[in-house]
């Protein structure tokens, strides 16, 4: 993968995993989208997680810097790189970190899977968007002063955060390898 450091190389980034994630998903039969293989996610699961992934990133992204600073202090560390955001989020996963509570999908088999994969997709899409669309107000600077928590890696600042999210879509699309 190419650098990723500026915000607009970011954005470039979140659009382009975001995408390929869906052409991913959306090339699965809808038969084949709800179907788990034991404790396995289904790729409905994976859209699923992903989409309560991203809401509250592009949440807290729509709030003032200073608001973010008073919830979770200023960051300390400048950020890392998007390699060593992956890098560290890849050993968690190894020594067994797995999502939880609300990050957790929604299991139930849908009546209708052509039009609950659609809606899913959908689902998707606008989250990515609204995440961009917060991203966008942001001033480059700003991502490094600020920080939000995650549920595994601990406080990460906006840029890290994002990075994250990068990375996190192309893993739940099979896609962290290309």
């Amino acid at each position: 993968m190419t650098p990723i450091n500026s915000k607009l190389e970011i954005i470039s980034a979140i659009k382009d995993s975001g995408l390929r994630a869906q052409n991913w998903f959306l090339a699965i039969p809808a038969k084949d989208f709800f179907h788990r293989e034991g404790e396995a996610w289904s790729a409905s699961d994976n859209v699923d997680h992903m989409i309560k992934a991203i809401k509250p990133v592009a949440k807290a992204l729509g709030l003032p810097k200073l608001a973010l600073q008073t919830m979770f202090a200023k960051p300390e560390n400048p950020s890392r790189t998007y390699n060593e955001i992956c890098s560290v989020y890849r050993a968690e996963i190894a020594k067994g970190a797995q999502a939880s509570g609300t990050f957790l999908p929604d299991q139930t088999p849908p009546a209708n899977p052509e039009e609950k994969k659609e809606e899913l997709l959908s689902q998707l899409g606008n989250v990515m968007e609204r995440l961009i669309a917060a991203v966008e107000k942001w001033d480059d600077k700003d991502l490094e002063e600020a920080q939000l928590p995650h549920p595994i890696l601990g406080k990460l600042t906006l840029r890290e955060m994002l990075y994250f999210t990068i990375y996190h879509n192309l893993r739940h699309a099979s896609l962290e390898g290309d």
